[in-house]
């Protein structure tokens, strides 16, 4: 299994290729020169993805899915379950051009799927759970704490992808029991909403033990928690580019660039970075 976290900057870009060689895409960011959709496509030699989740439809998120919906079949889409009405009151001023884009790309998807732990669907011994609040679980929601998080483990090895969630959306999930479940065996976390300190969640950290997060930014100023996690983190040895093992408790794409985890059959892993 390869878990790629793309350099997008101040967005969010996220591909997990199973053991299967089944293709999974977490959110759509993009930078001006450079597409992860194109990446499939032309180094990969991929025009078909299995799982698409947008975790949420804020643009940093969106910016890639013209490349998406014009180069890459996807079978399956899973988007925070919001009509065109809680999205007008979310986003109250206009959509995002992305977001027009994704509105229209949407329409494609009519035919409802199992969800993404379904036992009819074969991972390669992966196994995945989904978790995301209500609009109504607040009284004035935003699109952040709407995010899907979605949970992914392999060979004893559990990653989290939470999107943008903040802290009082974690706070809500953490009322589930089995959402702590999940959290208490995570090895790598991605960090919620670039690393931000609206993202940072004390209480999750009472359960939770990573050995390594990551965190998908553009700027120092914007990733303001990365010292809060290097604390909570175990660390792990990172390759960088020049073959040097580090031990490592942090990694940033705006420091890194790409972060690459690789788990093979046995539950060995091998993280390294572009930077």
């Amino acid at each position: 299994m390869r878990v790629i976290t793309f350099d997008v900057e101040h967005g969010s870009s996220h591909i997990i290729r199973t053991p299967k060689d089944q293709v999974i895409l977490f959110d759509a960011g993009s930078k001006e020169d450079f597409s992860p959709a194109l990446y499939l496509k032309n180094v990969w030699g991929i025009s078909s993805v299995r799982w698409f989740t947008l975790t949420h439809h804020d643009a940093d998120h969106l910016t890639d899915i013209s490349n998406i919906a014009e180069h890459l079949f996807v079978w399956a889409l899973h988007t925070p379950d919001l009509g065109d009405e809680h999205l007008e009151q979310l986003y109250s001023e206009e959509f995002s051009t992305p977001l027009e884009v994704f509105m229209e790309y949407k329409k494609n998807f009519t035919i409802p799927v199992p969800p993404m732990h379904d036992p009819s669907y074969d991972w390669g011994g992966m196994q995945f759970a989904t978790f995301a609040n209500d609009f109504s679980d607040f009284e004035n929601p935003n699109i952040n704490n709407l995010s899907v998080v979605t949970f992914a483990k392999y060979m004893g090895w559990t990653f989290v992808f939470p999107g943008d969630l903040e802290k009082a959306g974690w706070q809500k999930l953490l009322e589930k029991p089995v959402f702590q479940e999940w959290l208490k065996s995570v090895d790598i976390f991605v960090a919620s909403h670039h690393g931000r300190e609206s993202g940072f969640c004390e209480e999750v950290f009472n359960i939770c033990s990573p050995k390594l997060v990551i965190i998908s930014d553009k700027s120092s100023s914007e990733s303001s928690c990365a010292d809060k996690y290097y604390s909570l983190a175990q660390g792990l040895y990172v390759n960088d580019p020049l073959g040097k093992s580090n031990m490592r408790y942090v990694l940033t794409t705006r420091r890194d660039g790409a972060i690459l985890v690789d788990i093979d059959t046995e539950g060995r892993y091998s993280i390294s970075t572009t930077i």
